[in-house]
This record gives structure tokens, C-alpha cells and sequence, in this order.
């Protein structure tokens, strides 16, 4: 049929409009100029006065060829195609255009004037634009006509008679040709006539209807039949549309306003005259209306219809006050009249139903009249309009209302075409914008208060039309990232998308930053789509910053009409706009149900004052106005919103009492599949209300739209999965910017990764350097290919907040590219790894000081093909298999077949799910992946202001929600992070306040899973199904939290083992003997000792072994380290020759090894280690990973703070099983650098411990180590686990600091305990002294005995407890005498802490007071947990 379509159009132009929907803009533009040129051709004289838009077309047409859609030629036909020369319609013998075709006829007025085609389609006979005879070839028509027809007969009739004479004819054929010849000329002047007539008439009319009116007697006396029966109905259905609406709009000092009396009489409207205007395009007419209603008009009446007649009227009964001492006050509107002049203009087009639209505008102001009586009614009323200036008053404002709208120029446009297509809804949403807020950046401050905390509004029109979406505020942030998706409802897709950029603020009304439009009218030029969009936004007239986001247009579906009449109806889709609509409820309270027995209510049912409240998945959509004293209330009111998945949703409407307390009068609940086969196959309108008496009026309207691809990309919600992760190996940066030059200091840098306003990552921080090297990778994982990435670069600070010292970006599309299949499925590819050196900016893209050198690459998430496209697959084949084998009782399901490969090609790991047997996915064969949580609630025991945080073996936040206040808050958040290796990683999750200064903050809460036992349970699940777990809170009594989970695994990744998490964590290492080493002194021996370094930092120094060259090294040597990555850092061993007066001469070096190859994890290994100028050294190692954290202290302490994995490889602990007891449990004070091992966890018992380790005799002053910060360790999770995981807490050293520190951090937490002293010196006449001690630290005075009289030998037994940090390691005690006047110094001792305490060994002695022979005092030092300084809980700590 198309084939026949397209041959006939080739010379019907009629026919082309079959077709015409299927041309694109451009092809009806050349077609309209194709059309064009054709009568330009045919009417020479009309192509000499023609201004061509166009004069280099490339339609090529000749007057005898007519154009078509297609320039398809005869050869283009298929061999063997049907051949038709079908003329059909009037078009096919003429080279004008159809009126029809808007484009031909809007091309012909631009180029011959509107006047010259008026006359070409002004009813004329076409015949004289259609001859092709050789005079019309050769001659214009002012020297030819038709009177040479006439001619050339009586020519041919004198030669033939002159002929037949000259044959020898008689006048018997001389008669024969006059006869034919009269007949002619009697048929030619007959047709002459009838055409002059015809002509003359028509040209009359015309003259006529240009310059006369035309009365339309015959639609009035319809009118005056018709009225009397519409009249009724048409008041009735104004009453319920006027009291829904005045219930909506009733002001709050009015109990309520109901229209009780509404007729317009028994006199219909009059059309007074009618005007048609001629001179128009020959596709539109246009009519001039003169009309009135004049009801109280009776000249037109007779005797009987004036006793008959009613006049209109109109009552409103306001009501005042409330209960029973209201009252209503009538207020009567009568006489009315209105009359109008009104234009109505009606453009057709070749498309059924042919009227394209009408337009309506008042030439002049309409003429209306009424009377107002407020007070006294019919017979004592006072018409309020005779009050002077009141009357002109109201009929200005009602002019100033319709003027814009629809009075000359002005024209009120109905779409007809539209409307009777079903395609377009004047009143309702005809699509859904899908708008995906990215994020906004270089936000200028427009307001002097405070901080910029933006959100946007979107409008569409204008930014005064009403909210169409509004995202969530973003707190103190000028680049903020949104990440959210919003759907906004159109009517249609020709408007403008404004967005409205705001400043939050409270107390005081929120300031816009600046506006935006995108004109959707472009969207149809990108197939509805328009992605990675950068609006700038604007504030009179400058840029203040700009907005990322896309935007995804899809129209509802709808039916289509083929060639042959039927009608296909819209595409189902379980995505859509639902239009639902509360009409009107009826008998409410009538009756109350108890126990089945009907019990009426007392009292008066007019006492009821209803509203309805509409909720979708339990959130409220709609609330209708209290519709007061009626129990049978009507509303109307409808709205229209975006329902993802119809197949979920419920819906409720509940109806409350308003006069009552908001008691329920009755409820309705239903799924909306059931609601929609009530009301579309069922045809129910009333539903019975639950829980009460009465029932309801509902009503619905779907709009499916097919999203294919995108909601299902969309969890519940609404957050995107992962499609990836990014890569990013920090190198180095050079020529920073010095932020302390002014304190005498340089930059501590460290970089941070930004994804909006979420930190994502960061590096450890370097003191002190201008041209930092950190080689830190960090892994950020991305959810959309617009997510782009901002790397940071902080100057740390200890107390105040870190300072920018610049930014770069990295955008997704230089690391990874999109690919879309042919089936519509979309995946990422990683493109070239990537390595830049990249200047740094500040946040106004000026260029800043310092550059980044970075490398990034992009890992691929594994991508599935959609699976409810296939199952739709499967569906249509089993429904085609069973219609065409009905009578096969063995035909069933086909099964669901899963992939092998994922759309990258990797093959897919499967496993047989232990409940259901199905195939599922086997997410633990996956080493790496990315873990998603979802942070649904928190239970707290009282309210708190608090943020969660999320960890995955990270020291720094991946992922933080926006700030919560209460005790139970519904949060809804997603996070994700980077999962390197499944069996050693942790998740963690922390509830902590969020202060002005970040690093003093307040822990109520946390919890820690194995990321692994969390994807066990994943598996266990069925699919689909979403499970959220609850999980209690340490250190929070009756605190919980909720959570579910997701893992997606990478592919085209494995992890380079230097990365391994195995390869960080401690070393613990005995020194056990060294064999022949050098001989240093003359008698052939040495003093041997040993000096250990790590990146050329020393961290322990052996005693000293005198004349021997084979020390073996007492127990005691056995220190522990923490290393960043056991495959770059060796341990060098220098062996040392110890001279009392000289310079300790150097025997030789040894450099330590403990790869993975060389030292089992958790296996004590002896290893001998050969030195190079002799001889050789043994040592026991003892690997452990752990998290290995850097943190600032101000410190030459090299101390670090560690976290112990969960899952040991094969369980195979053996010796190594020693490593985790007190000796280097990272559950308990902490690690120094200096050898010092932290508290025993209670938890860790049944295994061996460790010895302990000396303290470091010998600490360089010169360079200060980066001590540990803060890390969220790991926690016992399970009763099974011989693991302890109990944090350490790794805050700042401040003095202010809230949080707990840990005995081995920042020098720990000491208790001092002053018993005693003795042999005191006297300092009194009397040969006593009144003693007393005093303890300083660091210039500080910490404690202060009390003094005792007359003693030499005074008892205090007084303690107190402290916290020290490592440059602080020194007691000063002094013993003095107290005076009244003067003290007097008897002795002092400078107490070590680093050589006489270890956690695990106090210090319990008589110590010598300087000067010699001054005395001895008795005291106690003993390292405690420093929870025990502060009633504020730490992460991981104790209350």
C-alpha cells in the first residue's frame, strides 16, 4: 500500500499530505518552494513581480512535472510495481497548491502578496491556469481568448461549405454544416451566459459579504428551543463547578460561601449579525459576531412568552461567623446583560478534522450590566452599583483582566487539531521533563549575611508562575553538587524552563543568586534530549555563576488513526502522568457502625465540614479545602502527578472532620492497578468509604509513557547505580602556595576529591612543603558520565579550617566514553589512561600559583542489559506461541535466559542461590567492586544534631549525609565507595556532630560490618527484593540505625599488588642475634649496637653489647613499626661500633625485607639478614596488615594508628597469632613509632602475647615525623571473631579537643601517682621542713600537693591524670618548702616518660632529687586510656 501511496502522489499533490507526517522541517520547506516555483512557472506575468526569498532553491521543477514529498523518479520504482496514472481530487489538474498545505500557501503570500493569491483561489475557473495548446505557448493573454474558438468554427464552416460546393455538393450539405454550426454557436453562447451569470453572482456576493451583514434568524430560533432544555442542565453543572471553586478561594474570616440559587432565565442568547471578511489566506475564514443576551429584553416577546419568562438570577450566601451563632447573608445578583462584538477566526489545514484551530478577540470592550443587592434581598435591596464610581470601577477591572487575554490584538487561541487528536489537553500535563541536576558552580554571594546555602526552584514560563521542582539546599557551599533527579509536568514541550538559583537563609526570606532559561522548543531538534547542558545563570545583567544539569523530554503516548479508519490505541507502559480526581463524597456521618448495628449521630449532619487528603506510597499529594456544613460535600479538584511505576503504587484518600478535631470520617485505599480496571473495565465511580458511613466520587485519568532504559536505570530512591570508578594516582605538586609565610611556616598540603560538595577522598597531608610528593591512590566511584570530578589542594590546619590552595578538574569524558547497543542499552568504556601536570585555579577559574601532576584511568562497573525489556521479549513470544498453538496444552513459559557476558564482553560468574535454586549473580567470586548504602533511618535515645558518615578502609570520609536533628530521623541517603579487596575490607559507619571547626567533633554513634559477610546476605536475598537491616549503635544505649545494601562489581580490573591492603600495616621486629661482625677495636672485638631506619628516619636503637661480635640481643629488643607498603619500604639496619669518646664508627648495613614472598601475613618468621662489610643479623618478624594513617602533631615521633582486618587469609593464624595481643593491637593506646605498643583489648584473650618493646633511647630533633589522625577502625561485629577491633581515636592534639586520645597519640594520657618522699633536706630552723610537691609539664603547672608541717619525711598519696604529646615527654618535680611568704626549693627531678614508662611496664620507684643528698621521692607513673580524661565519646572509644 505504500508503495501504491507514494506512485499515486507522484501525480496527485493532493495525496502528498498522506504522507506529510512523515517529512522532516527542512522537506516541507523545499517542498512548499518546489509548489511554489510550479505556479510561478505557469503564470509568467505573476514571476516578473515576485521577490523570491529564495533564488538559489535547489528544487528543480518544471511546469509540467508536479512536485511532490519525495523526488523520487519513475526508474526509483521497484521492478514489477503497480503503475497508475489515478488523478484524484481537484489538486491533480492544477498547479495551485491545497489551501491546505500551510507551507506551499504561506511561501506563495511571501512571494506574490497576499492579494495575488486571494485571486488565484477566489473561486474562479481554473481551466485558464491549466491550457497547454500551442497559442498559450506563444501568445499572452491579451492577444488570445476564447473568442477564437468561435472564430476558427465559422472559418472551418465557410472552407467546408466551399469545399462540399466545389465537389459538386448540393444545399443539402451546405444545410448540414449551418446546422452543426448553429448548434455551436447556440451551446457556446448558452455556456457564455451561464458563465457571466455565475460570475456576476459571485462577484455580487462577494461585494456582499464584504460590505454587508448577515442576520442568522434561523440559529436564533434554534436557540430559543434548545435553551429551555440546556438551560437547566448547564446551571446545575455551574453550581458544582462555582462551589468547588469558591470552597478553594473562601477567606479565612468567612466560615464559608456557597452559590444556593443560579439560573440564567428562560431567554436565550441572540446572534445579533455576522460578518464575513473575504480577504484572507485561502485557508482561513474569518467571521465578525455580533451578539447579546439580554433576558429582560421583551420586545421581542410576546404576551404569553412575558407571563412565562424568568429572569436570571443569581444568589450567594456568604456565611459568618462559626458553629451556632453563624449566620448566612445572602447576597443577590440579578439583571444581567451582555453583549459583544467578537472576531472568530478559523485556519484549516488537509488533515482531518480539518479545522486546525479558532481564534476569538473582542474587536471592542463587551458591553455588561447587572444589579448587586448584598443586603435585603429580591424586594429590599439595595443595589450596590448605584454608589457613584463603584460600577466603572469593576468594569475597569474586569477589562483590565480580559485585555491581555483575548481583546484586539490580543486573540484567545483554541487548538482543535490537537484537541480532537486527544493529543493535546489544555488543562492537564502532556509530558514529563525529566530534569537531572548535576551541580552548580562559582556561586557569587549576592547577599552580605552569612553563607551561600543554594538550592534552585524551576518555573515553567516565567520565574512568577508556580514551583515545578525545587531541589534540596546545599549548606555553606559555592560550587554546590546536587545529584538529583526531578520530574516536572508539561503541558507542552514549546515553552521556557526557567530555574531560579536561591540563597536559603532563616529568619529572613531567601535571596535569589541569579536565573536561567533553556527554551524547550529546541529539545525537538535533539530528539528530546539535551545532555551536559552549562546554563550560566544572570542577576541584573552579570554572570554569578552556572548551573549543570540535562534535561529528557517524554511525551505521553498516545492513539493513532491509520489510512483505513481504525485506531490504535496508545502503547501501554507502567510508567506515566496520573490525573486523579476527588469529585464528591455523599452521606457522611450518617450512620456510625457498632458492632454491625447502624447507631445514627446525634446531632445535626450539617455540623460536618469536610476536606480530603489524597496519598501515593504514603506521601500526601493532595489536600482539598474544608468544604463546610454539608454532609455531602463536593470538591472537583484533580491533580496530575509522575507515577515511575504503576504497578507499586498505592493510593489512599482519607476524609476528616474539620468541625471535629480532624477525625477520620471514612478511609479508601486501593493499588493503582485495581483502581484502574474499577473505573475503565468495571466503570465504578462510588466506592464505600472504610472506618465510617458514606461514600465517594473518584475518578482517574493515566497517561502511559514509555521511559524505556531510564526508570529502570533509577532505584527506588531515585539515585543512580554506579557505572564505574575513577582511578586517581596523586604524584606530586610543585611551587605551591604559601599559606603560613606570615607565621613563619610553610604549607601542610594535601589534595581532596570534590564531587559537588562531598569529599570523596583525600591524600595524607605533608608539613612543611612547598613541592609535596605523596604517590597516593585514591579510587572515587561515579555514577554518571556528567559527574565531574574537582581535585583540591588543602593547606592543614590542626585547630582552624583548612585552607584552598587551588583546584583542577577532571572530567569523565577524557577517561571514559558512552556506547550504546543496538537494542538502546548504554555502558562506559574506558578510554587512555591519562597523565597531566595541570595549573591550579582558584574557584573563579583565575589562574592560581602551584601545579597538580596526577594520572587517572576509568574501571568499568559490570553492565547488565535491562532485564525487564527481555522479560517483555519473553512475554510477547509466549503470547505469540500460545495464540498460535491454542489447542497445544503443552506449550508454557519459556525460561528466562541469562547472559554469559555483560555488555563490556566479560564473561559473568554464577552460582545456584541456596533457597530458590535460581542462577544468580555470584558477587563474592568479584575481589573488587563498588558498595552502596543506603542509609534509610537513625534511632537515637535523644534528639541530636548529627551527620552519618560512611568508611570503606579509608581514614577519611567517603561519603556524608546532609545534617539531621531529632531522635528519630528519616533520612534516605545513598553513598558509595570503592571496595578494593572484599576479604580484608571494612565498612564503617559513624554518627558524630558537625561543628564550625571539623576536626572537634562529637561521636554519639557507629557500627562496623565486614564487607564481605555483607555481600554473603546479598546473595541470600531473593531478587528484587530490597532488604534493610537494623543495626544497633556502640557507644549509643538503644541507638539504631537502618540500612540496605548493594554491590556491583568491576570488570577490566585487577588490583596491582602494591595497592593491596595487605601490603600496609605494622611490623613487629626482635632483634635476636648478630654473627661475625666486624672487629671495630684493638683487641679484636666490638661494642656492638644496632640503629633501625625507615625512609631515613630513625625509629630504634638496640643497647649497646660490649667486646663481642656475636651479640645476641636480650628480649627486650623488639620494637614495632608501621609501614605504608612493605613492597617500596625496607627496613636498613646500620650496625654500629659504640666509642665512649669518639664517634661511633659504622660496621656495616643491612636492608630488611618483608615482602609477601619473604614474610607470611600473621606467621612469625626468623629471617638472617647479611651486612655488608661482615657478618650477618637475625631478626623475627611478625607481619600484620592494618590501616596506616599520617596525622600532624607537631611531633619528631614517628606514630601512626592502625586498624586490624577482620578476616585473616585461611584463617591461618599459627604464630602470627601472637601479633594480635597487646603488643601491637591497634584496638588499644595505639602505636608509637618509637617502639610502644598500645592497651590489651579485652577481646583479644585467647591469643598469645607479644613482648613488649623498649623505648627508643635516641630520638633526631632535626625533622619532625607526621604522627596518626584520626581513622575509623574496625569494630568486633561478631561473637566468632578472635580479632579486636576496637578503634583508636585520632583527633587533634589540641588542648580544647573533645575527643579522647589514646595513651600512645600525641604522647598519650599519663597517670602520676605521688606517694611518698624521704631524706628530705631541712629547711627550717627546727631542723623540719612543711614539704610539698609540685609537677610541671612543659612550662604547666599539672599538679600541686598539698603541703604537710614539720616533716622530713612527708606521706601525700596524691595523684593526678593527664594528657601529654610527645614533644611534652618530660615530668618536672619539684619538692619545696612552704613559707607564708617565700618557698623554698629543697630538690628537683627531670622524669623521662620515654625511657623509664611503657604502656605495659609503669614505673614504680624512689627517684633522687638534684641536688645530690637533698632527698628521694616515691612516685608512680603508669600510661592509662585517656576515655578516662573525658566523659565525650570517640570514635571506637568508651564512655
Amino acid at each position: 500500500m505504500d508503495n501504491i501511496s507514494h506512485e499515486v502522489a507522484d501525480t496527485a499533490i493532493g495525496n502528498t499530505s498522506i504522507d506529510n507526517e512523515l517529512l522532516s522541517p527542512s522537506e516541507k520547506k523545499e517542498q512548499a518552494l518546489a509548489q511554489s516555483k510550479v505556479v510561478l512557472d505557469s503564470l509568467p506575468n505573476l514571476q516578473e513581480n515576485a521577490t523570491l526569498v529564495k533564488q538559489d532553491t535547489n528544487a528543480t521543477v518544471t511546469g509540467a512535472d508536479k512536485p511532490n514529498q519525495s523526488t523520487r523518479s519513475v526508474s526509483q520504482k521497484a521492478p514489477g510495481s503497480f503503475q497508475t496514472d489515478t488523478k484524484i481530487g481537484w489538486s491533480a489538474f492544477s498547479k495551485l497548491p491545497n489551501p491546505g498545505e500551510e507551507e506551499a500557501v504561506t511561501e506563495l503570500v511571501s512571494q506574490l502578496g497576499l492579494d495575488s493569491v486571494i485571486s488565484m483561489y477566489k473561486g474562479t475557473r481554473t481551466s485558464t491556469l491549466n491550457q497547454d495548446d500551442l497559442v498559450t505557448r506563444f501568445l499572452s493573454d491579451a492577444y488570445y481568448g476564447q473568442w477564437y474558438h468561435n472564430a476558427a468554427v465559422i472559418l472551418f464552416s465557410v472552407l467546408f461549405t466551399w469545399l462540399i460546393t466545389k465537389l459538386g455538393g448540393g444545399l443539402m450539405g451546405c444545410l448540414v454544416i449551418g446546422a452543426f454550426l448553429s448548434t455551436y454557436y447556440q451551446t457556446s453562447i448558452r455556456r457564455l451566459r451561464r458563465a457571466m451569470r455565475d460570475d456576476v453572482q459571485r462577484e455580487l456576493a462577494i461585494n456582499r459579504l464584504e460590505t454587508e451583514t448577515e442576520s442568522a434568524d434561523w440559529i436564533n430560533h434554534f436557540l430559543s428551543r434548545f435553551w429551555l432544555i440546556y438551560e437547566p442542565v448547564l446551571s446545575a453543572q455551574i453550581i458544582g463547578t462555582a462551589d468547588a471553586i469558591l470552597v478553594e478561594n473562601t477567606p479565612s474570616f468567612l466560615d464559608s460561601i456557597r452559590l444556593t440559587t443560579f439560573t440564567l432565565g428562560t431567554k436565550a442568547p441572540r446572534i445579533e449579525s455576522i460578518k464575513t471578511l473575504t480577504k484572507t489566506e485561502p485557508n482561513v475564514v474569518c467571521m465578525d459576531w455580533k451578539f447579546s443576551f439580554l433576558p429582560n429584553d421583551t420586545m421581542d416577546l410576546s404576551e404569553r412568552d412575558v407571563q412565562s419568562k424568568i429572569n436570571p438570577k443569581i444568589v450567594l450566601t456568604i456565611r459568618v461567623g462559626k458553629g451556632f451563632v453563624g449566620t448566612g447573608i445572602p447576597i443577590l445578583v440579578e439583571g444581567l446583560e451582555f453583549s459583544g462584538h467578537l472576531r472568530l477566526k478559523f485556519k484549516m489545514f488537509n488533515e482531518f478534522p480539518h479545522i486546525k484551530s479558532v481564534e476569538a478577540s473582542f474587536l471592542e470592550e463587551p458591553h455588561f450590566d447587572y444589579s448587586l443587592k448584598p443586603v435585603g434581598g429580591e424586594s429590599f435591596g439595595f443595589d450596590i452599583t448605584n454608589i457613584p464610581g463603584l460600577q466603572s470601577f469593576i468594569k475597569e477591572q474586569v477589562h483590565a483582566t480580559l485585555q491581555p487575554m483575548m481583546y484586539a490584538p490580543n486573540s484567545f487561541v483554541l487548538d482543535v487539531a490537537g484537541i480532537m487528536a486527544g493529543g493535546i489537553d489544555l488543562n492537564s500535563c502532556n509530558g514529563i521533563l525529566i530534569v537531572n541536576v548535576h551541580s552548580a558552580t562559582g556561586l557569587k554571594d549576592v547577599d552580605l549575611f552569612g553563607t551561600i546555602d543554594p538550592y534552585i526552584r524551576f518555573h515553567v514560563g516565567n520565574v512568577n508562575n508556580p514551583i515545578a521542582g525545587e531541589t534540596k539546599h546545599i549548606e555553606d557551599s559555592r560550587n554546590p553538587k546536587f545529584d538529583q533527579t526531578l520530574y516536572i509536568l508539561l503541558n507542552t514541550p514549546n515553552d521556557i524552563l526557567c530555574f531560579d538559583v536561591r540563597d536559603r537563609n532563616v529568619g529572613r526570606t531567601d535571596s535569589s543568586i541569579g536565573v536561567g532559561s533553556f527554551d524547550l522548543k529546541t529539545l525537538a531538534e535533539s530528539d528530546n534530549l539535551a545532555d551536559g547542558l552549562s546554563i550560566p545563570i544572570m542577576n541584573k545583567g552579570k554572570n554569578t555563576g552556572e548551573v549543570k544539569l540535562d534535561l529528557h523530554y517524554f511525551p505521553c503516548n498516545l492513539s493513532a488513526k491509520q489510512e483505513d479508519g481504525t485506531i490504535i490505541t496508545a502503547e501501554e507502559s507502567n510508567s506515566g502522568i496520573l490525573r486523579f480526581i476527588i469529585n464528591e463524597c455523599k452521606d457522611l456521618g450518617s450512620s456510625q457502625k457498632n458492632g454491625g448495628i447502624g447507631i445514627p449521630l446525634i446531632g445535626n449532619n450539617n455540623e460536618i465540614s469536610a476536606y480530603a487528603v489524597l496519598k501515593v506510597d504514603g506521601e500526601q499529594k493532595m489536600k482539598t479545602s474544608v468544604f463546610k456544613r454539608n454532609n455531602n460535600p463536593r470538591w472537583y479538584k484533580q491533580t496530575e502527578m509522575f507515577i515511575a511505576d504503576k504497578t507499586k503504587a498505592k493510593l489512599s484518600v482519607t476524609i476528616y472532620n474539620d468541625n471535629d478535631d480532624d477525625k477520620v470520617l471514612g478511609q479508601w485505599e486501593s493499588t493503582l492497578d485495581d483502581f484502574e480496571e474499577d473505573v475503565f473495565i468495571s466503570g465504578q465511580d462510588w466506592w464505600k468509604l472504610k472506618d465510617g458511613a458514606g461514600k465517594i466520587h473518584l475518578g482517574m485519568l493515566w497517561k502511559p509513557i514509555t521511559m524505556t532504559g531510564f526508570v529502570e536505570g533509577l532505584n527506588h530512591s531515585g539515585n543512580r547505580p554506579p557505572i564505574g570508578a575513577v582511578r586517581v594516582h596523586f604524584h606530586r605538586a610543585n611551587d605551591l602556595k604559601n599559606v603560613e609565610a606570615m607565621t613563619g611556616g610553610k604549607s601542610d598540603p594535601y589534595v581532596r576529591v570534590m564531587s559537588g560538595v562531598q569529599s570523596r577522598g583525600q591524600t595524607e597531608h605533608i608539613d612543611d612543603e612547598l613541592d609535596p610528593e605523596w604517590d597516593q591512590i585514591l579510587y572515587i566511584p561515579v555514577h554518571h558520565k556528567r559527574e565531574d570530578l574537582v581535585f583540591e589542594v588543602m593547606d592543614y590546619n590542626d585547630i582552624s579550617k583548612d585552607k584552598s590552595l587551588g583546584i583542577t578538574e577532571l572530567l569523565l569524558k577524557d577517561v571514559m566514553k558512552e556506547i550504546k547497543t543496538e537494542e538502546g542499552h548504554l555502558y562506559y568504556e574506558p578510554t587512555e589512561d591519562i597523565t597531566r601536570t595541570a595549573e591550579l585555579v582558584n574557584f573563579e577559574h583565575k589562574k592560581d600559583r602551584g601545579t597538580l601532576t596526577y594520572s587517572a584511568s576509568f574501571i568499568p562497573a559490570m553492565a547488565l542489559p535491562s532485564f525487564k525489556d527481555d522479560k517483555k521479549k519473553r512475554d510477547e513470544e509466549n503470547e505469540e506461541a500460545v495464540s498460535q498453538s491454542s489447542e497445544d496444552p503443552e506449550v508454557i513459559e519459556k525460561p528466562a535466559e541469562l547472559p554469559e557476558m555483560d555488555l563490556h564482553g566479560e564473561t559473568i560468574k554464577y552460582k545456584v542461590h541456596p533457597i530458590n535454586s535460581n542462577k544468580v549473580i555470584d558477587l563474592l567470586a568479584y575481589e573488587s567492586g563498588i558498595l552502596v548504602t543506603t542509609i534509610h533511618s537513625v534511632s537515637l535515645p535523644d534528639s541530636q544534631k548529627f551527620t552519618v558518615s560512611l568508611f570503606v578502609d579509608s581514614n577519611d570520609s567517603q561519603f556524608r549525609t546532609i545534617e539531621q536533628k531529632g531522635s528519630r530521623v528519616e533520612i534516605n541517603e545513598t553513598g558509595s565507595a570503592f571496595v578494593k579487596e572484599m576479604d580484608f575490607s571494612k565498612l564503617v559507619l559513624r554518627l558524630k556532630s558537625v561543628r564550625e571547626n571539623d576536626k572537634d567533633e562529637k561521636v554519639y554513634g557507629r557500627c562496623a560490618l565486614d564487607v564481605r559477610k555483607v555481600v554473603e546476605k546479598l546473595l541470600m536475598k531473593n531478587e528484587g527484593e530490597d532488604v534493610i537491616e537494623e543495626i544497633p549503635l556502640l557507644e549509643c544505649p538503644g541507638g539504631k540505625i537502618r540500612v540496605s545494601f548493594d554491590f556491583v562489581p568491576v570488570v577490566k580490573f585487577k588490583l596491582d599488588p602494591n595497592e593491596s591492603l595487605e601490603n600496609q600495616g605494622s611490623l613487629t621486629v626482635t632483634v635476636l642475634k648478630a654473627s661475625n661482625l666486624t672487629s671495630a677495636d684493638r683487641n679484636g672485638t666490638s661494642d656492638p649496637f644496632i640503629r633501625f631506619y625507615v625512609d631515613g628516619q630513625r625509629i630504634f636503637k638496640t643497647e649497646t653489647y660490649k667486646k663481642t661480635l656475636n651479640p645476641v640481643f636480650s628480649k627486650d629488643e623488639v620494637f614495632t613499626v608501621p609501614i605504608f607498603n612493605r613492597i617500596k619500604t625496607p627496613i636498613i639496619a646500620k650496625v654500629f661500633d659504640w666509642d665512649q669518646f669518639g664517634k661511633d664508627t659504622l660496621l656495616g648495613e643491612a636492608v630488611i625485607t618483608f615482602t609477601g614472598s619473604e614474610v607470611e601475613t600473621f606467621v612469625a618468621t626468623t629471617k638472617e639478614y647479611k651486612v655488608d662489610q661482615g657478618g650477618s643479623i637475625t631478626l623475627r618478624l611478625v607481619w600484620k596488615p592494618e590501616l596506616i594513617a599520617q596525622k600532624r602533631n607537631n611531633t619528631s615521633i614517628f606514630s601512626a594508628t592502625t586498624r586490624v582486618f577482620t578476616q585473616v587469609p585461611g584463617n591461618a593464624l599459627g604464630a602470627g597469632g601472637k601479633v594480635l595481643g597487646s603488643g601491637v593491637s591497634a584496638i588499644g593506646s595505639g602505636i608509637r613509632g618509637i617502639g610502644k605498643l598500645g592497651k590489651r583489648s579485652p577481646t583479644s584473650e585467647s591469643v598469645p602475647k607479644v613482648p613488649s618493646v623498649p623505648a627508643t633511647r635516641e630520638i633526631p630533633a632535626t625533622r619532625e615525623i607526621p604522627a596518626t589522625r584520626e581513622i575509623p577502625a574496625s569494630d568486633v561485629v561478631s561473637p566468632t571473631s578472635t580479632v579486636s577491633k576496637e578503634r583508636v581515636s585520632m583527633d587533634s592534639s589540641s588542648p580544647s579537643s573533645s575527643t579522647r586520645q589514646r595513651s600512645m597519640e600525641d604522647g598519650g594520657a599519663i597517670r602520676v601517682e605521688l606517694v611518698e618522699a624521704r631524706n628530705l633536706r631541712a629547711m627550717d630552723r627546727g631542723g623540719t621542713s612543711d614539704p610539698y610537691c609540685r609537677v610541671r609539664i612543659g612550662g604547666k603547672i599539672v599538679h600541686k600537693t598539698n603541703h604537710i608541717k614539720k616533716t622530713l619525711t612527708p606521706v601525700w598519696n596524691e595523684s593526678f591524670t593527664t594528657k601529654l604529646n610527645s614533644s611534652k615527654a618530660v615530668l618536672d618535680i619539684k619538692v619545696k618548702d612552704y613559707n607564708k611568704l617565700t618557698d623554698l626549693d629543697i630538690g628537683e627531678h627531670q622524669f623521662n616518660l620515654l625511657e623509664r614508662v611503657r604502656p605495659d611496664q609503669p614505673f614504680d620507684g624512689w627517684i633522687p632529687l638534684v641536688p645530690e643528698g637533698n632527698g628521694e621521692i616515691h612516685v608512680k607513673v603508669t600510661y592509662v586510656d585517656s576515655d578516662t580524661l573525658s566523659n565525650k565519646s570517640g570514635f571506637f572509644g568508651r564512655r
